[in-house]
């Protein structure tokens, strides 16, 4: 009985594909609506100081705090879901580490922008002292979920390297939208295009995680079942 019950509080994803893909879908809706939720703070922000002409280390600690508020909403609505389907999972910080590892993401962004816009070096040599930087922010939130995420489910790891990936991909989406948007079309239609955009980059990035993070939650799922049911999966109890 004591087997059977960590099986309920550890997760309640099948390992059939439908069960997986039930998870998965509802992860990624609410990835996006986290990702729309955040996407205020740092939109509103960063409008307010460009129009107040505010120094550039006002924009760095300005849009740091509005990163870590768009990871609080990310972490939350991905909390949601982790709390109906995986309750053994710490969702309390899940979301601390997820709104840390954005505020983290947003500095390094933000910093190594503004550095690179006022320093004199070539700009071959920024790239190469940026690198660093850049990777450890792409790595920085699948990382930190992976530390509550390792508690639950052993051999997780593969999930640092999805999320940084899925990421890479997502946060491209916002960046060339924006960028071929002609500077003469008027404010709401940029706000138009970031608003699909940030869409588009919560669909991706929710569907590539959430598909891996079904995966690993329906493996711990049979691992823990092979415990309490042993001759259903073919293994005689010792």
């Amino acid at each position: 009985m004591e087997r059977r019950d960590r099986v309920d509080r550890t997760t309640s994803v099948g390992a059939s594909v439908s069960a997986r893909g039930h998870f998965a879908r509802t992860w990624t809706l609410a990835f996006v609506g986290g990702e729309l939720a955040g996407f205020v703070p740092p939109a509103i922000v960063g409008v307010a100081l460009g129009t107040l002409g505010a120094h550039d280390v006002v924009f760095v600690v300005a849009l740091t705090i509005a990163g870590i508020a768009e990871g609080a909403a990310l972490g939350a609505a991905q909390a949601w879901v982790l709390r109906r389907f995986a309750p053994s999972i710490d969702w309390r910080r899940w979301v601390a580490v997820t709104a840390s590892a954005a505020g983290f993401a947003w500095f390094i962004g933000m910093s190594t922008s503004q550095i690179g816009g006022a320093s004199p070096l070539a700009p071959w040599l920024l790239v190469l002292l940026f690198v660093p930087l850049w990777l450890a922010a792409l790595l920085a939130m699948g990382f930190a979920q992976w530390t509550v995420l390792r508690r639950v489910v052993p051999g997780s790891s593969r999930w640092i390297w999805v999320t940084a990936g899925a990421w890479l991909i997502g946060v491209s989406i916002p960046v060339i939208a924006l960028s071929i948007v002609p500077d003469g079309w008027p404010l709401w239609s940029h706000g138009i295009v970031g608003v699909v955009a940030a869409v588009a980059m919560g669909l991706t990035v929710g569907a590539l995680t959430g598909r891996t993070l079904a995966s690993l939650l329906a493996r711990q799922t049979r691992s823990l079942r092979m415990l309490v049911e042993p001759g259903r999966f073919g293994v005689r109890e010792a």
